[in-house]
């Protein structure tokens, strides 16, 4: 049986000569792996949209469960991020974080979705790359329903006070009384009123707006911290893409 499926290329492993394994999030059926036979050849009209980064539509061919490339049309490829190897690098944690958050046959669209905006984002706009990947990791944290919290103390659920305090094993804002009283699990983050505000408005705006939003240059780096941290925490796990990401910012900040 043949299916139509449209894709993002998360992962691409060589197996043999012109043998591929690629792992996709597709809209149909969240993720999914499929074997790809000649694509790696340079005449393969397969070549291009079976790429790390690439958009596009497949026609995949199944039998006892395991999916097989027939076709495909490339939909976008993404290639400004390989003119930046910051940008690529961080077009690797998107994909990598993303792809270990997404489920097999469930619908993934939403995520698809974030997923291919952060992309777009790092290709055509000169938007900060630390502000693309704060709203990344936040609108990711809320899919999975790890969303973090700032308008209230999480730990007594009064109204958060501002300057206040951020912990990622509370799961966002923490009172100072709190964190005094040794109630609250830490370690602890400044939070001000301008990060706590943009945390909010991440979180709640429509798809189309989740850029749409300035801070300082210390507050973005706040933010940034502050996203991360409780990724990792809610996913329990590290990613090499991000440890690859942070070594080519800093030899760009050098």
């Amino acid at each position: 049986m043949d299916l139509k499926l449209t894709g993002l290329v998360l992962r691409n492993v060589p197996v043999a000569d012109n043998k591929s394994i690629i792992t996709l999030l597709t809209k149909e059926r969240g993720k999914t792996v499929m074997t790809c036979h000649g694509a790696r050849k340079l005449t393969s009209r397969n070549m291009a949209p079976t790429r790390l980064f690439a958009l596009s539509e497949y026609i995949v061919s199944e039998k006892n469960g395991r999916l097989t490339l027939k076709e495909s049309a490339l939909l976008e490829s993404f290639f400004d991020l390989s003119l930046s190897l910051e940008a690529s690098a961080l077009g690797g944690y998107i994909l990598e974080a993303g792809g270990a958050c997404a489920r097999e046959n469930e619908d993934e669209s939403t995520l698809l979705s974030l997923m291919l905006n952060c992309l777009y984002a790092l290709c055509k706009t000169d938007l900060p790359k630390e502000q693309i990947k704060a709203v990344f990791e936040l609108r990711l944290l809320s899919e999975i329903g790890c969303a973090p919290s700032v308008s209230f103390c999480t730990c007594c659920g009064g109204e958060l006070p501002y300057p206040a305090f951020y912990s990622a094993a509370e799961g966002g804002g923490v009172c100072p009384d709190c964190k005094k009283s040794g109630e609250a699990q830490g370690p602890f983050f400044k939070l001000d009123e301008g990060t706590g505000k943009a945390i909010d408005y991440v979180l709640s705006c429509s798809d189309k707006q989740i850029f749409s939003f300035k801070l300082s240059k210390k507050g973005l780096f706040t933010l940034g911290r502050l996203s991360e941290e409780s990724l990792l925490y809610s996913l329990e796990r590290s990613f090499d893409s991000l440890k690859f990401y942070k070594e080519t910012k800093n030899e760009n900040d050098e």
